[in-house]
């Protein structure tokens, strides 16, 4: 095949590949072994048609279009390693012609990555304290928690629970009728919609109400956004929580291991103390990676941040798939157009990619790497922790995809726990660190994927 190349700006090259036809023959061939297979022709047992009928029955374009989709990525990929492209990527390929076949070949490069004297980042620490209050608001929330509802004769009251039948009424059009609701008689409670359980407060048991309430412009169900709703509401039941005395006896009922209430509380201390320094440790990392992300410069091709925004997108779009939000309700609510959101994504994309490649070329000028028995002793950690999912968990990560996102998740690990020490000060360890001077190098690796890591 004959190869011209073009670089681009912006970390990209361009590659017009003309195919030779000694490189088409071995693709007509595969070609030809497969449309055979599906192909009937009168005379000839399915997959038995010599290759010159089959030529003549399908016709040669169609034979060259089957050869095209096995050559496009196999000489593609060729015609990058020939061309000694350090590939950041998949490439982006159009088919010029086809006689002689002819590819255009767009392959984003590796971000090129400058760190500024990461090694000089310092962040101080953050204290941690619990705080009475805190141990005494975790009691009252276990105590409320804990406490049984019973019912009372007395008309409904904030924080109660009501048995109701509800039916709601838009115009003449009826949006809702149902019967037997448990219903938590919250202020904040937004459902149906805010200042239901206001209307409900006063109310007596096997009492009748009838109150119209305003529905948000911003609602889910975009027909009755705007609008006003009327409420016919049947008062069934009220009950109450019964909170037990903050003694031993209620220690007992926590837990095993609780005889008094000193003991519980000592626990509870423990946990907060826990819980906080996980938060400390994470807002301490995060700001860390502030701090690198603020002296990295990373050249991106925009190929790599419309992929990674097309991710992105993807998720989020998954994700309002699942709470039954289409996309448009989704912008509307926000106040956006479909085109800043676009943009957003590729802001957040750039940021993401940024973060990746900033924390990768740390893994690289300290001379990171996750081994594979590293890996393993991670996968094995969760298996044992997923308990009956562990059969499909292991299915799921014993793949190539899985074992990649292992390790990257191992290595990030080990970069995090290396700027945390160099953060504070501490002496980084090995001594095998590459001198900061070599942060001016362009990164010497990574793929796409690497790049959504982190």
């Amino acid at each position: 095949m004959k190869i011209t190349r073009e670089d681009l700006p912006q970390r990209e090259v361009l590659l017009n590949i003309e195919v030779e036809a000694d490189d088409l023959v071995p693709y007509m061939d595969r070609a030809y072994q497969r449309v055979v297979q599906r192909v009937n022709i009168p005379g000839f047992r399915k997959g038995k048609a010599p290759r010159a009928v089959l030529e003549r029955f399908v016709g040669h374009e169609a034979l060259l279009d089957e050869a095209v989709d096995f050559l496009v990525p196999e000489l593609v990929e060729r015609a990058v390693k020939q061309e000694q492209i350090e590939q950041g990527g998949i490439p982006s390929v159009e088919v010029v012609q086809k006689d002689p076949v002819t590819l255009k070949a767009t392959v984003p490069l590796a971000p090129k990555v400058l760190l500024d004297a990461y090694r000089d980042i310092r962040v101080e620490p953050e204290a941690v304290e619990v705080a009475e209050q805190e141990v005494e608001t975790t009691l009252q929330r276990l105590r409320s928690e804990l406490a049984p509802w019973e019912p009372v004769e007395r008309p409904v009251a904030e924080g109660d629970q009501a048995t109701l039948d509800v039916r709601a009424l838009v115009g003449k059009r009826e949006v809702a009728n149902q019967k037997g609701v448990v219903y938590s008689v919250a202020l904040d409670n937004p459902n149906p919609v805010l200042g239901f359980a206001q209307a409900l407060i006063g109310a007596q048991a096997e009492e009748r109400k009838e109150f119209t309430l305003p529905v948000p412009d911003n609602y889910v169900d975009r027909r009755l956004a705007g609008g006003e709703c009327l409420f016919q509401v049947a008062v069934h039941q009220v009950k109450e929580k019964r909170l037990p005395d903050l003694n031993d006896e209620f220690a007992k009922g926590v837990g095993e291991g609780f005889d008094t209430l000193e003991a519980l509380k000592q626990q509870v201390r423990t946990d907060i103390l826990a819980q906080k320094e996980r938060d400390v440790r994470l807002r301490y990392q995060e700001k860390v990676v502030e701090e690198l992300v603020a002296r990295t410069n990373v050249e991106l091709s925009p190929m790599l941040v419309e992929h990674e925004a097309a991710h992105l997108l993807s998720d989020e779009q998954e994700a309002l798939k699942r709470q039954q939000v289409s996309v448009e309700d989704y912008l509307r609510t926000a106040g956006r157009s479909e085109e800043q959101h676009v943009e957003e994504a590729r802001a957040a994309a750039t940021q993401r990619l940024t973060r990746s490649y900033a924390l990768l070329k740390v893994a690289e000028l300290e001379g990171l790497s996750a081994a594979p028995e590293e890996v393993e002793k991670d996968l094995n950690s969760l298996l044992e922790s997923a308990g009956p999912q562990a059969s499909a968990l292991r299915r799921s990560l014993d793949t190539v995809e899985g074992r990649a996102s292992m390790t990257r998740g191992v290595l990030n690990r080990k970069v995090m726990d290396r700027l945390v020490q160099i953060a504070r000060g501490e002496n980084p360890g090995s001594g095998e660190a590459a001198p900061q001077e070599a942060a001016q190098d362009e990164s010497s690796g990574g793929t796409q994927d690497a790049g959504t890591a982190g």
